[in-house]
Order: structure tokens, then sequence, then C-alpha cells
């Protein structure tokens, strides 16, 4: 799980499918979710400038958006509960109808994340709960909640996470520079690395583009072509144009790796992301599970390269990396709010949690849902978005005292959801849970909210 960076902008649109028969979603050559064009041959051409912080549409149009929507999505709720069972249901009845899927299904209710997952007291559902609010694709073109701004969950991944296994033992992105042309460049670098004005530092960072080539881009566990695996690496990539300076974020005290680093550090860092510790707990029944905090942990590591251009792991650190990924952890909650992609990347290890928990206690056979339409592609296939193969690098540099910084930064996505449930079920982690107790939903209930939500608004 290795790569260099890449200038990436993904903007997810709306609906895997809205306004088609379910399953009719194809592949429009060149287009993608996230405003990038692709050539046949999969080379990533042009990225959107959007900024990192989107703003906010006004109130005029939040409203109309609002009231776009069918009217049981219009209000927020602080906890709704939705059924796969009746999800699955539901999916069936629009599949033999031939009738397309409608927002309440493929935005999953507008729910913004899932807080807990709870197996129905007869054993035969799973619902998921958490915060839903209205929502719109509007100015980012990214389908989020008119009230956080927060993304919310789509019908699309959880298909994702349904339809293959492998996505729950490890899923995620990585790409990689071809080691022979990252050898040729590092050593050109070496011999070129002394100070100098602004215009040779220029000219020396397009002779290391021109020196790396393309970079090959590979998945492993998620599907290539799906919106999963783009979330993923639009995440990825707006973290590491964080690390380099190339975006600002904002955030008093956060900066940049390459303004941290100092002349000697070792530039070859490895950062990814993984699920952090004591993300989901389950209570002794295992009847009730939540997931807490910010499921998101950035991990670092020192690399060094071997004279073929192959990178390898080494034991110790000498700081500014692991600076780095200690800030972005330390700002994770604000880093969320300014940057809906992080929020997107916590929504899909959501979901696959909600799934891994859900293989966990069918293998138990304390769970009696088979779903078909959820898992079944040949009845309703997911979307199928290009694929990116190729890309050209962007690299920056810094000068400092004794030379010219430039970092090659490594890393990506690794998600390992199955053992996130396991560690969960260990003794050390089992306890009482602190949610409300949700039973059951009645057959025909698709959604609906906690009662003390409701009576909170019949208040308001």
């Amino acid at each position: 799980m290795r790569h260099l960076l890449l200038v990436l902008t993904i903007m997810l649109l709306p609906g895997p499918f809205q306004g088609s028969a379910p399953g009719q979603g194809g592949n429009t050559p060149g287009a993608s979710p996230g405003g990038i064009l692709i050539s046949p041959q999969g080379l990533i051409a042009q990225a959107l400038a959007t900024p990192v912080v989107p703003s906010m549409p006004g109130k005029q149009l939040r409203e109309k958006a609002i009231a776009a929507l069918p009217e049981a999505l219009r209000q927020p709720a602080e906890i709704r509960m939705l059924s796969l069972r009746t999800l699955d249901a539901r999916l069936t009845e629009l599949a033999t109808a031939g009738l397309p899927v409608p927002p309440e299904l493929t935005w999953l209710a507008g729910l913004t994340r899932i807080d807990s997952i709870t197996l129905s007291q007869d054993g035969t559902d799973l619902i998921l709960s958490g915060p839903a609010e209205p929502f719109a694709a509007l100015r980012s073109n990214r389908m989020t909640g008119l009230i956080s701004g927060r993304p919310v969950l789509c019908l699309e991944d959880l298909l994702t996470a349904f339809r293959d296994d492998d996505v729950l033992d490890a899923a995620g992105c990585s790409i990689d520079p071809d080691s022979q042309r990252l050898a040729a460049a590092q050593g050109w670098l070496a011999r070129n690395s002394s100070p100098a004005v602004v215009a040779v530092a220029k000219a020396r960072l397009e002779q290391m583009v021109r020196l790396q080539g393309r970079w090959n881009v590979t998945t492993f566990g998620v599907p290539a072509d799906s919106r999963m695996c783009l979330a993923m690496v639009e995440a990825d990539y707006l973290m590491k144009r964080i690390a380099i300076g190339a975006d600002s974020t904002g955030i008093r005290g956060m900066k940049s790796s390459l303004a941290l680093a100092r002349p000697g550090d070792n530039m070859m860092r490895r950062w990814w992301f993984a699920s952090a510790p004591a993300t989901l707990s389950v209570n002794p029944e295992r009847t009730q599970w939540s997931l807490q905090g910010p499921r998101l942990l950035l991990l670092a590591q020192e690399e060094i390269m071997d004279n073929n251009g192959n990178l390898m792991d080494i034991t110790t650190n000498r700081g500014s990396g692991d600076e780095f990924a200690q800030l972005f952890n330390q700002h994770l909650p604000e880093l969320v709010q300014k940057v809906p992609a992080f929020a997107d990347l916590q929504n899909i290890l959501d979901i696959l949690t909600a799934v891994a928990v859900c293989r966990e206690l069918q293998e138990a056979g304390l769970l009696n849902l088979r779903p078909q339409m959820l898992t079944d592609s040949s009845i309703l296939p997911g979307r199928s978005w290009p694929v990116p193969r190729e890309t050209v690098p962007l690299l920056t540099t810094r000068s400092a005292s004794g030379g010219l910084l430039m970092g090659a930064f490594t890393g990506g996505v690794n998600f390992r959801s199955r053992q996130l449930v396991r560690q969960a079920l260990s003794a050390d982690s089992v306890s009482p849970s602190t949610r409300p107790q949700i039973n059951s939903l009645s057959p025909a209930t698709l959604w609906q909210d906690t009662p003390a939500v409701q009576s909170q608004r019949a208040s308001d």
C-alpha cells in the first residue's frame, strides 16, 4: 500500500440509480463522479480546481432544496433508525415493477453517520441508527446534509460492502511510481539539490516530474470502478495535498509536513488512514453495537529507498512525519467539518463495519436475514464508474538551509472491518451499551425517528 502524490479532487455526484430503473446506471465515457476526465486508457487527464473547504449554500437555496424533497425527509432527526430488512424488500418491489430507486433509498433516509447497529428482538432484522437531515447536491455537487454540510450515506456503498467479502477483510487504494524511474529521479535530485533561486527550483521540479513519468493506480479489496473506491482515493489525496501545503485548511495550528520538515529529515514517508482504536463496542449479548469517536486514524511510517527504487519501512522515525500525523489526528474533528471527503471516508468505514457486523451475526446464527437485492448484483447492478489507471505526478519543494526539500509521501487507505469486529468481541472491548435500545421496527417500516426526537420536535 504505497503511492506518491496526485492532485485529484473528486466530487461525488448524486444517485447511482436516480432517474432510471434499478440497475440501469451505466458508464459515460470520460465521466466520473468527481469532476475528473479519464482517457480511454485510464489516464487522469483533468481535475476540477475546487476548494478543499466548500462554502455552504445560502438560506434561500437550502430552503428550495428542502422543499424539493419528499415531505418525510424534510426534517432532521437526532436518531433515525433504518431497517435493512425493509430496505431489501423495497428494492425488490422496485426491481419487480421496473421503477427507479427513490432518494430515501438511494441516500439511506438521509443518515449522515451510523452510531449504532442493533439486532432486532426476533433476530430477523438489523437496524442502523444515527443522525439524519434533509440533503441535496448543491454547489459542491456532493450529496450533503443541508444543516451540517456533512455527506449522507449512500446505498451504492452499502451494495459494494455486501457483495464482496474481500472488502471486509482489507480495502484500500494505492498509486505507485515505477521503481526504476523513481530511483533515477531521486538520484538526479541528490545531484541537484543545492540552494537555488526560485526559477532554478521550479526548473528542477519540472525535471523531477518528467523523470518520474506516469504512476500506476491500483486498488485492493474494493472494486476499482466503485464509488467507494473513488471516495477513498479522494480522501487520501486531499490529505496528501494538505501534507505538502498545496491546500490550506484555515485551521489554526494545522501545519503541512513540508512546513514541519527540517534539513536532514527523511522525506520518504508513508501515511495511511486506518480505523481508530475503540471505534466499535458491543454488549455481551451481541445485540447492540456502537460506533463512536473519530473513526479514522492517520498512521505514519518512514521509509528508505534502495538503489533500484524499491521503498522499505524503517524502524526509526525522525520527527516531522510523526508530527504531521499527530497534528492531523488532533485536528480531525475540525478537518472533517472543513473537508467533506474525510467525513465521506468516515461514512464508508461505518458502512463497512455495519456489514461486517451483519456477517458476524449471520455466521453466529443470531441473525436470520438473507437480503436478496443488497447482495445480488445480477438483479440490481451497482453503477460502474470509469477506472483511473495512471496519473502524472505533482511534486512540491521547499528551499531550506543546506538544500532543497522535496517530499515523497506514500500511504493511502487500509480498512480492515472484519478485524475491527473481532477486536470489539474481545473480552476487553465488550461493554454495556449507553445508547437507546431499539428492539425492532414493524415489518413495513423502512425508517423512523425515535419517540424522544419526535416529542422534542413537537415541542419546538
